[in-house]
């Protein structure tokens, strides 16, 4: 899903008259806690065990390096959007619960196989004791590179607006030398 948003930022971005070399002057000082952030949850899905400490530490590092760049563009988004998908994981076991209703309404009934069998460790099935159901993959997403539908969350929406609005912004933006 955040493919789709980041192919949208850079076309609208250069549209506008936007230019890569502009990205490079974003002074983004805590960039590197989000890409650690997002190393270590790839680990997590590689293996690394225990699952569920080292898929929160890495979601945990992302959401802290969004709030510690929230004076940027598009930051505020980014920062609610991770907010919100930390607290469902956290709250949940270290998983994101998946609405199985949504997911055979879109008609993906391989994932629905998937998850019924516990295949994914970074999802579960929405149940009765799940906390905060509202905030998991709850909403229909279609991408358009991918050509098909998923299921995503209010806070997997945010994310992706606010790189996109990220996007945009920086690209046509020429940061003033000191």
């Amino acid at each position: 899903m955040l493919v789709d948003f980041i192919v949208v930022g850079l076309i609208w971005g250069f549209l506008r008259g936007g230019k890569l070399r502009n990205l490079s002057q974003v002074d983004f000082p805590f960039l590197w806690v989000i890409i650690l952030g997002f190393g270590i949850e790839f680990l997590a899905l590689a293996g690394l065990q225990p699952f569920v400490v080292f898929n929160l530490a890495g979601r945990g590092l992302v959401l802290l390096g969004a709030l510690l760049n929230i004076h940027l563009y598009g930051m505020k988004s980014m920062s609610l959007g991770a907010s919100l998908n930390f607290l469902v994981i956290a709250l949940n076991g270290g998983k994101m619960p998946v609405s199985l209703e949504v997911t055979s309404w879109l008609g993906l009934q391989k994932y629905v196989e998937l998850l019924e069998n516990n295949y994914y460790p970074d999802y579960t099935i929405i149940s009765s004791s799940t906390l905060l159901p509202f905030l998991g993959d709850v909403l229909p997403y279609f991408s358009f590179l991918f050509r098909r539908f998923f299921v995503a969350s209010l806070g997997d929406y945010f994310l992706g607006i606010g790189v996109m609005l990220f996007l945009v912004y920086h690209l046509r933006k020429e940061e003033v030398k000191a």
